[in-house]
């Protein structure tokens, strides 16, 4: 019972929301108008807002945030670390990297095929991380110094990048910090594909992960391959890392954020973890999103700030609370 009271109370928060990014901004029309435009689609301004800006804006963003929560519950779980997130550990900054030279005009990527880039560039960080925590003498907290340490290599990469391009001021601040302005369809359907396709991969890995949780030892005894669902879980979370990248940028906080209100939440089962933090990541994200949108309006903060405004001292809450 207590279950379907959150399930309910999130959906109620979620429409709220999408009710929010659709009706409410720095456009002064009335609420008719509004609905008018959302009903009655044409090439009026009213109706070009909702249906070319907001409304694809709405759902990249949600699902943006589905892919950054699915990629923290995996590869917290795969790493048994609660402070694991793909951007932390530098696998978005391997995405940053192919689209900074993409933005300085070094090379040209456009469409998909940005999104092709980004995910290849997420992978190869991805795969360095893996080669790091085959390491047997590795711990939870070796691994998180590693990975800000690959973080922070990937982004001084793809500023030097934007800095050597003449790159408008904007465009840098959308990329390392969010921003989901350049939101369309397009790129919906891209990582909306992706979201899809790693799901269901997280799905058929989510029997071995329980066993994963209470260590290597114990999984090689059941007949599992540590190494063999890490390198899995791994490419997974950099095509989700890279696809988010794509459409927003770095998002911060969101990866690392969700899992763990899915948990105090939901439980700890795994299957249920990964449905549950997936639309706690989008629900963070499109709230953060709109939060960004609307607290300078008609001006705009980036999303990664908003996201660290409202993550950071939840965060800090349930940090006294981690064991």
């Amino acid at each position: 019972m207590r279950k379907f009271q959150y399930w309910f109370i999130h959906g109620l928060i979620v429409i709220g929301l999408m009710f929010v990014a659709v009706f409410v901004g720095a456009a002064d029309v009335d609420f008719g108008s509004m609905l008018d435009g959302l009903v009655n689609r044409d090439d009026s301004m009213i109706s070009t807002i909702l249906w070319k800006i907001r409304l694809p804006r709405l759902f990249v963003s949600f699902v943006a945030g589905g892919c950054l929560g699915l990629a923290g519950i995996l590869i917290q779980t795969s790493t048994r670390s609660p402070l694991a997130d793909p951007n932390l550990f530098g696998i978005g900054g391997g995405s940053i990297i192919i689209l900074s030279f993409s933005i300085a005009g070094i090379i040209e990527l456009s469409g998909y095929w940005l999104l092709i880039g980004s995910i290849i560039g997420a992978l190869l960080v991805s795969l360095v991380l893996f080669a790091l925590t085959t390491t047997k003498t590795l711990t939870p907290t070796r691994l998180i110094l590693m990975g800000i340490a690959l973080g922070s290599l990937t982004l001084g990469i793809a500023i030097s990048v934007v800095s050597h391009g003449k790159v408008f001021p904007t465009q840098v601040i959308g990329l390392v910090a969010g921003s989901f302005t350049s939101s369309t369809w397009e790129v919906l359907w891209g990582i909306l594909f992706v979201l899809v396709i790693c799901f269901i991969s997280g799905l058929l890995i989510s029997r071995k992960l329980n066993p994963l949780l209470l260590g290597d030892s114990i999984a090689r005894s059941l007949g599992i391959k540590p190494w063999r669902i890490r390198i899995l879980i791994f490419s997974v979370v950099a095509v989700l890392t890279g696809a988010s990248v794509y459409a927003g940028g770095l998002v911060s906080f969101v990866g690392l954020l969700s899992p763990h209100l899915a948990r105090r939440i939901y439980g700890n089962n795994v299957l249920g973890l990964l449905v549950s933090s997936t639309l706690i990541g989008g629900t963070i994200t499109l709230m953060s999103d709109q939060f960004a949108r609307l607290v300078l309006s008609p001006s705009e903060m980036p999303i990664g700030l908003a996201t660290t405004i409202l993550g950071a001292p939840v965060m800090m809450l349930l940090a006294f609370k981690i064991r």
